[in-house]
């Protein structure tokens, strides 16, 4: 459960290699989850319950596991860039999930909520821009809720969010 690298890449390092700068930025994102979750993923009695009834913890029992597998095994054989880059999403909409909804009422996460399934019960695929933001704006607000998300930020990822945000409007 302490672990750097997740018991659950280690078959991915172990067959196909993996970058030191990769293994990094994994162990990073895992410290990053972890240290911004105010809820669990697993909770200590369902950890017992399943080291009871098999024998061992689950390798993923923390938010911080959770998007280590994920982003680890996804993206083993896509390039450093697109990796990176993944690494960089995830990071960037914990922040702004946090931003958006710490502090708003139950008005707002309803809007969201709402406007989502009115999208998605179109059946349409072919989505506006706008209907594209009202997605995203779900998964962020899931995320929010999910990972029972706190400030828990450093002032270097603050800043690092910012600049980020002002990157991608020019």
């Amino acid at each position: 459960m302490n672990e750097l690298i997740n018991r659950a890449l280690m078959p991915v390092i172990n067959e196909n290699g993996m970058t030191s700068g990769r293994i990094d930025c994994l162990i990073h994102i895992k410290e990053f989850i972890d240290r911004i979750s105010g809820r669990d993923y697993l909770s200590m009695d369902d950890i017992v319950k399943l080291k009871q009834r098999y024998g061992v913890i689950p390798d993923v029992a923390t938010w911080g596991d959770y998007f280590q597998a994920e982003l680890g095994t996804t993206f083993r054989e896509m390039s450093d860039q697109i990796f990176f880059s993944a690494i960089d999403t995830v990071k960037f909409d914990m922040i702004s999930s946090f931003l958006i909804f710490d502090g708003k009422d139950d008005i707002f996460f309803d809007w969201v909520e709402n406007s989502y399934f009115r999208i998605v019960a179109t059946g349409n695929e072919d989505f506006t821009e706008e209907e594209q933001e009202v997605i995203h704006l779900k998964i962020l607000k899931d995320y929010y809720i999910d990972l029972g998300l706190r400030n828990s930020f450093t002032d270097a990822e603050m800043l690092w969010h910012s600049s980020f945000k002002e990157a991608m409007a020019i």
